[in-house]
């Protein structure tokens, strides 16, 4: 799962950087930016729909493949990634991003900044990756007491 995540997520990024900044920033397309965003969340879309498909038999892990990649994607994640698979630095201040709703570390006031963005991504792979390490072992843990609670009561 882990590795179908972060395949998704390096090819939105790469979707992003191929798309807006080689067509849309070079040729100063970007009155056509709402269109542009729609049409890179229904690349999102599509990922999470096959990605849904191909793990439905891995039950709840399909759930977490779709939550990750929704949360990290739109929770700084991707954007990380853009400027990290295309060589920049991250800008200091990133106003583009203040209407985000999962990029949550951030001031009252002002623009989001690298430093919350970092934060946010960071914040997003930590909950999921602790997710993957912990549901197996809730799992095991709630199978052993519903054994233990079986057998007490032959």
């Amino acid at each position: 799962m882990l590795s179908a995540l972060l395949i998704a997520l390096g090819f939105y990024a790469l979707s992003d950087i191929l798309l807006w900044q080689r067509i849309f920033e070079a040729h100063q397309l970007s009155m056509f930016d709402s269109q542009y965003q729609t049409g890179h969340v229904a690349i999102l879309v599509g990922m999470m729909g096959v990605g849904a498909v191909l793990l439905l038999d891995a039950g709840v892990w399909a759930l977490w493949y779709e939550g990750a990649l929704y949360t990290i994607a739109f929770g700084g994640g991707a954007d990380v990634l853009y400027y990290w698979l295309d060589g920049r630095q991250i800008p200091a201040v990133l106003p583009w991003l203040d209407r985000s709703r999962l990029i949550f570390v951030r001031p009252f006031t002002g623009d989001v900044t690298s430093l919350e963005l970092l934060a946010s991504a960071a914040f997003w792979m930590g909950l999921w990756l602790s997710m993957l390490v912990m549901l197996p072992k809730i799992r095991a843990w709630r199978s052993a007491a519903r054994r233990a609670a079986g057998s007490n009561r032959q």
